[in-house]
């Protein structure tokens, strides 16, 4: 069994009269690419900042290596961070830049020399050792910052959306290059970001917090085939929510009515006749054709507008009461079909998930 390397105990952070994180508990294990996924305001920030020692928790505890750290400096946590910011000095070069913390830490010229070596070349930067960041694109300057933390070979590396100034190109280079160091090195890294593809691109985990708390923690896939909530399911990916009434129950089904259409659904969470529930289909899940497929869910639909985005086409629909849905697809019926034609959308009951109003993970 992994163990943690870092543990959050019953941790909250009040500013003021309001809570940036509640009652959060939390075990990241050894060697773990763990992900802080949420929107802004969300806490995600806060609890990196908890762990790294730079706020200091209104409640709770924290636990670095199997040793409680509440009263541990920053700067004598097992912890290094990496900020949007790369904060280089303009001054030193790339090497020096790289070896300040081993200097403030009286490490022999020798080992800095080894040390700064080795971290360059993990960065794939060893023929910039001697220029400045000035010189430097804004990716190798992030390589450096990055290299800066990792050469004090700490037990965790903390990233506060370290790729947030980057051009998307560049950041989904980076992105890839982030995760590979990591596997080499082993090192257990928190990174915090606002951006769902970059969490589900590179993470081992992901725990989606929203005001304060977790939603949801789970694999890629999970949180994003398998939302824990309502708000998982809207926030992650694009999906489309529908609003409704358990009309039947029958079998391992439950059949739901929205729109004054019904949706036949999967009766996984002990649903009741006459409850109120949110269903999420996401629109890759969904067929389009010009008939109602009888075993499957349909929906009539009037199409409002096609968007050619190169791999597939977004179909967006409208439904009787105007509710807006949207399907992807690669090819179908809809290539023939123009604004205001009349289309049924499919998807299987396996497909949906399901929502009471007031459904939240189970602490």
């Amino acid at each position: 069994m992994t163990e943690d390397m870092v543990r959050l105990e019953g941790i909250s952070k009040k500013f003021d009269s309001t809570y940036a994180i509640k009652e959060l508990n939390l075990e990241i294990q050894s060697g773990e690419f763990l992900t802080l996924l949420g929107p802004s305001g969300c806490g995600k920030t806060s609890t990196l900042r908890v762990i790294g020692g730079f706020e200091k928790p209104s409640s709770g505890s924290v636990w670095i290596n199997s040793k409680k750290v509440d009263e541990v400096e920053p700067y004598n946590r097992d912890v290094n961070t990496v900020f949007q910011s790369y904060s280089l000095f303009p001054h030193m070069t790339v090497a020096d830049n790289i070896a300040f913390g081993l200097k403030m830490k009286k490490i022999s010229k020798q080992e800095i020399k080894k040390r700064v070596r080795e971290a360059l070349r993990l960065v794939q930067l060893e023929n910039f050792a001697d220029r400045k960041p000035k010189k430097l694109s804004g990716g190798q300057q992030q390589r450096i910052a990055i290299a800066r933390a990792v050469v004090n070979n700490p037990k965790v590396l903390l990233l506060d959306e370290p790729l947030g100034a980057l051009d998307l190109k560049l950041r989904k280079q980076m992105q890839l290059e982030l995760k590979q160091l990591q596997q080499k090195l082993g090192m257990t890294f928190i990174y915090v970001t606002h951006d769902q593809e970059e969490a589900l691109t590179m993470s081992d985990r992901i725990v989606i917090m929203n005001e304060g708390q977790i939603e949801q923690i789970g694999l890629p896939e999970e949180v994003y085939e398998k939302p824990a909530t309502k708000f998982v399911a809207d926030f992650i990916g694009e999906t489309n929510l529908f609003e409704g009434i358990i009309k039947e129950i029958k079998d391992v089904y439950a059949t739901v009515q929205c729109s004054e259409q019904n949706i036949r659904i999967y009766n996984n969470k002990k649903l009741l006749t006459n409850e109120s529930v949110f269903i999420s289909v996401r629109p890759e899940k969904i067929r389009v054709s010009s008939n109602p497929d009888s075993h499957d869910n349909y929906l009539k639909v009037i199409m409002k507008d096609k968007i050619y985005i190169g791999s597939v086409t977004k179909i967006i629909a409208t439904l009787p009461d105007g509710h807006e849905v949207i399907a992807h697809g690669s090819q179908g019926i809809y290539e023939n079909s123009s604004k205001g034609d009349q289309l049924y959308l499919n998807w299987d009951p396996s497909d949906c998930a399901v929502f009471k109003l007031k459904d939240k993970m189970d602490s």
